[in-house]
């Protein structure tokens, strides 16, 4: 059969690669950010330091949006608060007591929201609900059980088992491994995995409320090109930073390379 209209084109007349494309796409997009917004492009991630409404409109409708949005938790929630040990915390992120409105990030094709039993009233009724298991067997204590989230694709649910109980965490957050958090609302990073995996495959990933950058070190493990966007100078630093050492790791021992 005759293929008709002008194939895409790179250099010459080579079609190009899906690599060169969403470097040019990358490229055009650097351009049309705005002059007083950081943006960095690292590996297969762009990320951004602003407030995400200053990029909003650049954001790829097709993508899939996952994050940990800042909410309101009761009365809020104080980081920065004395409890068994003195907080590693000066001030609590911005808009950490502030009611969320997720219906700007109804728009993408995917999603997965965190905490989203905070705001459940503004949801569809579509989608699925599932649970992370912050216990993982421990009593209880001061902090939540658990945590909701909530995705727009309609899949069976799942619970995810990850201990995060104050100082005690399991996996890649454990103070043996990771003595100060990232950030005072970090995720662990399997529970970030999982949340990917609840997209589907090859989708961009975004994740406008970045702290720490644990959505976007969990896209990359996953095989997902991903945008990130963090308003406050040192999270996105320390994001920035994360993203490039997790790059760095895969480069010398990719994925499923014996050891």
């Amino acid at each position: 059969m005759a293929m008709t209209g002008r194939p895409r084109t790179y250099y010459g007349d080579r079609p190009a690669t899906p690599a060169e494309r969403a470097a040019r796409c990358r490229a055009k997009r650097l351009q049309a950010v705005p002059p007083d917004v950081v943006c960095r492009t690292i590996g297969p991630c762009i990320m951004d330091c602003c407030r995400w409404e200053a990029v909003y409109h650049l954001l790829p409708r097709t993508a899939a949006l996952i994050t940990d949005p800042p909410y309101a938790v009761g009365a809020g929630y104080d980081h920065t608060k004395t409890r068994r040990r003195p907080s590693q915390w000066t001030h609590n992120f911005v808009e950490f007591d502030e009611a969320f409105n997720p219906s700007p990030w109804l728009q993408f094709a995917e999603g997965v929201l965190l905490g989203a039993s905070h705001y459940k009233d503004r949801l569809p009724h579509r989608g699925s609900w599932h649970y992370w298991d912050k216990l993982a067997g421990s009593t209880p204590a001061d902090f939540a059980p658990g945590e909701w989230l909530w995705a727009s694709r309609d899949l069976s649910p799942r619970v995810f088992v990850s201990l995060a109980r104050g100082g005690m965490r399991a996996g890649e957050e454990n103070m043996s491994r990771l003595r100060h958090k990232r950030h005072p609302a970090q995720k662990p990073l399997y529970v970030m995995q999982q949340c990917v995996q609840l997209v589907s495959p090859g989708l961009t990933v975004i994740d406008p409320f970045m702290g720490s950058g644990s959505t976007l070190v969990a896209a990359i493990r996953e095989g997902h090109p991903a945008i990130g966007i963090e308003m406050e100078q040192q999270y996105f630093e320390g994001a920035c930073a994360w993203v490039e050492d997790e790059l760095q790791q895969l480069a010398l021992f990719p994925q499923g390379q014996a050891c």
